[in-house]
């Protein structure tokens, strides 16, 4: 849902996050503060006091200044599953997690400071292709320069090179004058971070559409990467040009953990108005949907939210509330305003990290691959598990494995027809295999000479799970993604 811009203007949005409060009912001893006491090293105290007039202590241990090794803000902060644990340990009281909440702690459900943070990593994205064009009275006016605005994120930032995330679709057009020379692909392209917005101008006369002098927020970006078959697509800029408009601007953060009923956030430009917040709540956590960016139609996987989008939202961050990134939207039902998709993020990393990876080894390869098990799965048993002790549940499947091709990884790690597929491990980090799609995630972050181990059950005993270290994964056992 990428917006078609005519002739542009300076485009202000005027942002208000609102406030959601809301509270637990309080009964017998609950908490009454948690305070950080002292820092000793990378260990931090935090004394927690109840209503009773005890006192308890909880230890952090944090990273060198912090997990990103810059400043120290990723360090851990104390949860309520820490004061929970450690409720236990002293009065030895056994309730579950969602009872313990009810019945002790009050909780502000304030989240005005995550989204704010999160507003550092936003931008609206403009992009330039050649199509045919019509005046008002329909006359042909030959092959003209056409603007197009979308919504991006800062995934990462380094020295030199700062990389935003959009869809494909944005940089991407069917209706480009191919014949007239020109290619699909976006020929300018750039970002304007939220609180410096501005926009490209159309001349009246000769159609090309510029940045007017007096524009000083306008980020130049080049295209180097993408996968139509997930809608995905990576923009470079130089960091001291970021910077150089916002000397704030952040990466993202990103989450994989969400569920149904999580409130979410979208942060994009609707209709080019300016980058602006509209709030809902995940309906369906992993749902299919059809698009057709290049006239051939794919399934995509999505998050289906009812958080509101529209034409220009295309490519901005769908966000939880504690501001971190859980998906890209890209889609929406025109008719339907409470059905809207996003790229989860587990797919948008891997395919985003690939194109990082093999175009920052060969600048020519603008997409990524996919390792190919060679192995033939069917969804099973599916069925939705509720966890008491979190008030979550989830949609659980059983992959049963149909048939495997001679030769192929699969059949290497000794896979056979009607085994279960239950984990798979890269390098030393295993996925849990809960649902089919689950594989295909783990399958999109594998590289030659990764290691894959694959754990399943055979005769429907679990005892008789094995994991089976395969070949490093070789490169006929990739694919290449349009």
């Amino acid at each position: 849902m990428k917006k078609k811009i005519l002739a542009t203007t300076l485009a202000v949005a005027t942002l208000s996050l609102g406030v959601f409060a809301g509270c637990f009912a309080e009964r017998g001893v609950y908490v009454t503060s948690i305070e950080k006491s002292q820092t000793i090293g990378t260990v931090d105290y935090y004394t927690i006091k109840y209503s009773d007039g005890t006192t308890s202590e909880i230890t952090v241990t944090n990273g060198k200044n912090g997990s990103d090794g810059k400043d120290g803000s990723d360090a851990q902060d104390v949860t309520a599953e820490d004061v929970y644990e450690t409720y236990k340990k002293i009065y030895g009281e056994e309730l579950t997690f969602k009872q313990f909440c009810e019945k002790y702690l009050t909780v502000n459900t304030d989240n005005t400071a995550a989204l704010n943070s999160a507003l550092r990593s936003c931008a609206k994205v403009y992009t330039v292709f050649h199509e045919k064009g019509f005046d008002d009275f329909g006359r042909y006016l030959g092959v003209i320069e056409t603007s197009y605005c979308g919504s991006s994120v800062i995934y990462k930032m380094e020295d030199e090179y700062t990389y935003f995330l959009t869809n494909y679709h944005v940089i991407y057009d069917e209706k480009a004058a191919t014949s007239s020379g020109y290619d699909n692909f976006t020929e300018k392209t750039w970002v304007y971070m939220y609180g410096s917005e501005y926009a490209p101008v159309q001349n009246p006369y000769t159609y090309e559409i510029t940045i007017e002098e007096q524009d000083a927020y306008a980020i130049e970006c080049d295209y180097i990467g993408g996968a139509i078959t997930y809608d995905v697509a990576v923009l470079r800029a130089k960091t001291a040009d970021v910077l150089k408009v916002n000397p704030q601007a952040a990466a993202v953060k990103v989450s994989y953990d969400f569920s149904v009923g999580d409130n979410t956030y979208a942060v994009g430009n609707p209709d080019d108005g300016g980058i602006s917040v509209t709030e809902g709540i995940v309906s369906v956590d992993s749902d299919y949907i059809n698009l057709a960016i290049d006239g051939k139609s794919r399934s995509y996987r999505s998050i289906r939210t009812d958080t509101a989008l529209t034409h220009g939202s295309s490519g901005g961050g769908l966000f939880n509330m504690r501001g971190e990134l859980i998906g890209l939207n890209n889609a929406g039902d025109e008719e339907i305003t409470s059905m809207n998709f996003a790229i989860p993020a587990s797919v948008l990393t891997a395919v985003a990290d690939g194109v990082l990876y093999y175009n920052a080894a060969d600048s020519t390869v603008k997409t990524t691959f996919i390792t190919r098990l060679g192995v033939t799965v069917s969804s099973k048993n599916s069925r939705y598990v509720y966890d008491a002790a979190t008030g979550k549940g989830s949609i659980k499947e059983d992959t049963v494995v149909l048939s495997c091709e001679a030769d192929s990884l699969s059949a290497l790690a000794g896979l056979q027809k009607d085994d279960v597929i239950i984990s798979m491990t890269l390098n030393g980090k295993t996925t849990v295999i809960t649902r089919q799609f689950k594989m295909t995630d783990v399958l999109l972050s594998a590289r030659t000479g990764d290691i894959i181990k694959i754990g399943y059950t055979r005769g429907g005993v679990e005892a008789e799970s094995q994991e089976i270290t395969v070949r490093p994964v070789d490169v006929k056992d990739v694919d290449k993604l349009n």
